[in-house]
């Protein structure tokens, strides 16, 4: 049975979240931690903007590259901002960072993910995945 780029990608997402959860323990440190912490969530988005670009066979560079196809993700979804925002502010308040800052890393991977799933399925409606 074939299977659809989107669920891959989900799939894929759960263990990319990981990412996100470290660098929320990354930025446990109080306030140099919390910019650690937004410096370690943007290498991670990264990373999940190529990761799911290659299950759906999108190549980046004549697609505008990572950091163009990032930045319009992120214009889809004003939540991200709130969560990097939150991260942050809990990253300068020691004690409750290095608690608040892992959840809200995993959960602006999962929220930045599912964003870019909708991003690529718009252009590719129920791709196939292929592994190859």
């Amino acid at each position: 049975m074939p299977k659809y780029c989107r669920d891959q990608a989900r799939d894929e997402l759960w263990l990319m979240m990981g990412g996100g959860a470290a660098a929320g323990v990354a930025g446990g440190v109080p306030v140099i931690g919390a910019l650690a912490f937004n410096a370690s969530l943007t290498a991670v988005q990264a990373a999940i903007v190529t990761r799911i670009a290659q299950i759906y066979g999108v190549d980046l560079i004549p697609a505008g590259g990572a950091g163009a196809i990032a930045g319009a993700i992120m214009a889809m979804g004003g939540a991200q901002l709130l969560l990097r925002m939150g991260g942050t502010i809990a990253g300068f308040i020691p004690f409750v960072g290095q608690v608040v800052q892992p959840t809200v890393g995993a959960a602006a991977v999962k929220a930045f993910g599912e964003a870019a799933i909708a991003y690529f399925e718009n252009m590719n409606p129920d791709k196939i995945y292929s592994q190859e």
